[in-house]
């Protein structure tokens, strides 16, 4: 009994409550929600191998737009036209549209085999122009896009022209999606952290935003990730593994900068 106390305890003290009180992320969050991540990443992978869906250029286009439509339901959340409940918060909030991305490749791989991409776009497309509409009525902080537009296209070509001239070759379509969309998060959290007095959730680039600033996400952005990327380039050698670990990368960038980006548009 004692044992199932401490149990439940630890499940508040660490995962509850920090949400209830919108208190941000803690390691123990970020431990266990990496494995969940994991855990979904290669089950997927696997469900892509026997239904034989390559895991390339197409698919990654395809997880864009279930990126858009967590983080615009999320931002939408903040902005209280959805209710606040587990499952449209992180973590919920990305098992439920992640498993509505998922049925979507599964169905549209069964039905339409190599065109797979057409149904499981459009079952995005229909609830994100309806979260668009509802996200336009909001918009106070139109600013906003120009700042992180102009950071985001000036570090992102900045840092393909270099990496391009040190490797003398180009950089591949999916790395550049994942370069990218890191930069959109590192641009969107360091505007919202330093012009419109956000603050950042997770502990680490924390830890390092308040010692050097909230512009100092975007070098260490490019560096982690490019260290990321090659690791996988020279390490992972099946095709299809590979990509979708670059995949996941852009989403893990794409997600939460375009979510801090929708926020501060909003003024949420």
């Amino acid at each position: 009994m004692n044992g199932m106390l401490l149990i439940r305890e630890f499940i508040y003290r660490y995962y509850i409550y920090p949400i209830d009180t919108k208190q941000g992320y803690n390691l123990i969050q970020e431990i266990t929600y990496g494995i969940l991540l994991f855990v979904m990443v290669y089950t997927f992978y696997r469900m892509c191998l026997k239904l034989k869906i390559a895991i390339d250029r197409r698919f990654a286009e395809v997880t864009v737009f279930y990126v858009i439509l967590i983080t615009l339901m999320r931002a939408l959340v903040d902005a209280g036209l959805f209710p606040r409940l587990y499952y449209t918060v992180t973590p919920g909030i990305v098992v439920a549209v992640g498993i509505y991305y998922m049925i979507s490749i599964i169905i549209s791989g069964i039905l339409l085999k190599n065109r797979y991409y057409l149904l499981s776009i459009a079952m995005a497309v229909v609830p994100i122009l309806y979260m668009l509409f509802e996200f336009s009525s909001r918009i106070t902080h139109p600013e906003a896009i120009v700042y992180v537009s102009g950071i985001l296209v000036l570090s992102y070509y900045l840092l393909i022209y270099i990496v391009e001239k040190l490797k003398k070759a180009k950089i591949e379509r999916i790395d550049k999606y994942a370069i990218f969309s890191q930069l959109v998060d590192a641009s969107a959290t360091s505007v919202g952290i330093g012009v419109f007095g956000y603050w950042e959730q997770h502990p680490v680039p924390r830890f390092f935003m308040d010692y050097f600033g909230p512009y100092s996400i975007i070098p260490l952005k490019m560096l982690v990730v490019l260290l990321v990327l090659d690791i996988f380039n020279k390490e992972v050698k099946d095709d299809n593994l590979r990509n979708i670990l670059k995949i996941t990368v852009m989403a893990l960038g794409l997600a939460p900068g375009l979510r801090n980006l929708f926020r501060t548009v909003m003024g949420v």
